[in-house]
C-alpha cells in the first residue's frame, strides 16, 4: 500500500511544525496542508507577519490565525486545529499535537538549534537544510537515535532523491559508479552584489543565490549524499564534467577513474534532473536484456531523473519517518566528507568570514581525510582570520579564531572524531 493511500487510511492526522516562511517554507506548508492525512499545525519565524501570510497562501482563513510566543495560547490553538504562527524555537519541544518539525531555514547555526529542540520533544525532524546537515549532521542523528526519532533530510531536493535512486539501481543488482548532481552554470567567484539581477528576477535571497552560483550549494548537496552513502569525491570540488544527456556516460567515464563516487555536470540538456551511472557486467543475463530494454550496450547505464521538485516531496518524507520510523537519507555512523572553506579573493589577516553566499569564501566538498585540518564552510560565518589567505586556497583551521563556546562548534568537535579516512579504491 502506498504511503498516500495509508495515510487517508489514518485516524489521526499528522501535525507537523515548519520553521521558516521564506520560498522554500511557504512551499512546504501549502504541500502539506494538500496531504491527506497531515496539516501544518505551527509555522516558527523570526518575522511572525510572513508566517501568517504563508498559512493565507496555503488556504488559511486568516482570522483563524493565532500568533503569539506564549506555549498557553499556542497549545490552545493546536488543541483547537487552529493555525498558529510564533517566533520562538522553545515551544517545539513542549507544545502537544506535534509529530515532526521541517526546517526550511537553511542557516546553520538556527537549524542546529531547531533540531535539538526537536529531537528533545520527541518529534521526528526533517531537514530541508542541507547546510547544517552537511556541517553537523551526524552529532545531530546520533542524538535522534537516542531519542529515538528520525533524523532525516528531506525527499525532493538532489541528496534525498539522488538517495532514493541508488537505493533502486542497486536494488536491481548494479553497481553505483556514481551519482550525479546536474548544474547548469557555475562561478565560484560569484558574489551578492554580482548576482543581484538574478536574485532579483527569481525572488530569491541573494546569499541563497550566491552559494547556488559559486557552487557551494551543490557541494553542500553532495556532501549530505556522501555522508549517508560512503560515495566520496575523486578530487576536491569534483570534476564537473561537461556534458549532454546523450552523451554523459561517454564523458563521465573519460573523466573518472574509480567507482563509488558523487560528481556533477556542467551545462547540457538536464535541467532540474539528476543521475545514477550503474555498472553491470553479466554478459549473459544482464547486458543483452539492457540493450533489448534500450538501455545501452553497457556495462555502464544511465539512470536519469529529469526533476526534482523540492517541498512537493517533502510530505514523502514526514510519512516516512512516522508511519514507519525511517529515514529518506540520513548519516552514516562515520563522517565521509567536510565541505572545506577556500577564499573568494585575497584575504588578510583580520577580515571577518561571512559564510555560505557571501563575498569572502567559497565551499568545496573534499574526503574528511583530506579536510583535516581545514575549515568547514558551516562555521565560516562572522570569524576572523588570523593570517592572510590567498585567493582559491583553503582555510586552515588554526587560521581563524573559532568560538569554543558556541553550540554548532560544539556539535562539530563532538563528531570530527568519527570522520572516516577512505583510502581504499572501490
Amino acid at each position: 500500500m502506498s504511503l498516500f493511500s495509508r495515510l487517508r487510511k489514518r485516524d489521526d492526522t499528522i501535525g507537523v511544525v515548519v520553521t521558516g516562511a521564506g520560498l522554500i517554507g511557504r512551499g512546504t506548508v501549502r504541500q502539506v496542508d494538500l496531504t491527506p492525512g497531515m496539516a501544518t499545525r505551527l509555522i516558527v519565524n523570526r518575522t511572525a507577519a510572513h508566517g501568517v501570510e504563508a498559512f493565507v497562501a496555503a488556504g488559511r482563513n486568516r482570522a483563524d490565525i493565532v500568533v503569539s510566543d506564549n506555549e498557553h495560547e499556542l497549545q490552545q490553538a493546536i488543541d483547537a486545529q487552529r493555525p498558529a504562527v510564533t517566533t520562538s524555537i522553545e515551544p517545539i519541544a513542549t507544545l502537544r499535537g506535534l509529530d515532526a518539525v521541517v526546517e526550511a531555514v537553511g542557516a546553520v547555526a538556527y537549524g542546529a538549534e531547531v533540531a535539538l529542540r526537536a529531537i528533545d520533544g520527541g518529534r521526528h525532524i526533517i531537514m530541508m537544510n542541507a547546510e547544517t546537515d552537511a556541517t553537523v549532521g551526524n552529532a545531530l542523528k546520533r542524538r535522534a537515535d537516542a531519542a529515538h526519532v528520525v533524523y532525516s533530510n528531506s525527499d525532493g531536493d538532489q541528496p534525498g532523491v539522488l538517495m532514493n535512486m541508488i537505493a533502486y539501481v542497486e536494488g536491481l543488482g548494479f553497481e553505483t559508479v556514481a551519482a550525479i548532481n546536474c548544474k547548469g552554470f557555475m562561478d565560484v567567484h560569484a558574489t551578492p552584489e554580482t548576482i543581484r539581477p538574478w536574485a532579483e528576477m527569481q525572488n530569491t535571497s541573494l546569499p541563497m543565490t550566491t552559494a547556488f552560483t559559486d557552487g557551494t550549494k551543490m557541494n553542500i548537496e553532495n556532501s549530505v549524499l556522501a555522508n549517508a552513502t560512503g560515495l566520496i569525491p575523486e578530487v576536491r570540488g569534483m570534476h564537473g564534467v561537461n556534458s549532454t544527456l546523450a552523451t554523459a556516460i561517454d564523458d563521465c567515464m573519460a573523466v573518472f577513474g574509480r567507482r563509488g563516487l558523487l560528481d556533477y555536470t556542467l551545462g547540457g540538456d538536464f535541467k532540474g534532473g539528476v543521475f545514477v551511472i550503474g555498472y553491470g557486467d553479466d554478459p549473459v543475463m544482464l547486458q543483452p536484456y539492457m540493450q533489448y530494454l534500450k538501455m545501452g550496450a553497457g556495462p555502464n547505464y544511465l539512470f536519469f531523473r529529469p526533476w526534482h521538485l523540492c517541498h512537493f516531496e517533502t510530505p514523502l518524507t514526514i510519512a516516512e519517518a512516522v508511519l514507519d520510523h525511517e529515514p529518506t537519507i540520513a548519516p552514516l555512523d562515520t563522517r565521509m566528507t567536510e565541505v572545506v572553506t577556500i577564499a573568494k579573493r585575497d584575504l588578510n589577516a583580520g577580515d571577518t568570514l561571512d559564510g555560505i553566499g557571501g563575498f569572502t569564501c567559497y565551499g568545496e566538498i573534499d574526503t574528511a581525510e583530506n579536510a583535516h585540518g581545514l575549515l568547514p564552510i558551516g562555521l565560516a560565518d562572522k570569524i576572523r582570520l588570523t593570517r592572510s589567505i590567498p585567493k582559491d586556497q583553503p582555510i586552515p583551521l588554526n587560521a581563524v579564531e573559532l568560538d569554543e563556546s558556541s553550540l554548532l562548534v560544539q556539535l562539530w568537535r563532538e563528531q570530527s572524531t568519527t570522520a572516516h579516512r577512505p583510502t581504499v579504491a572501490r
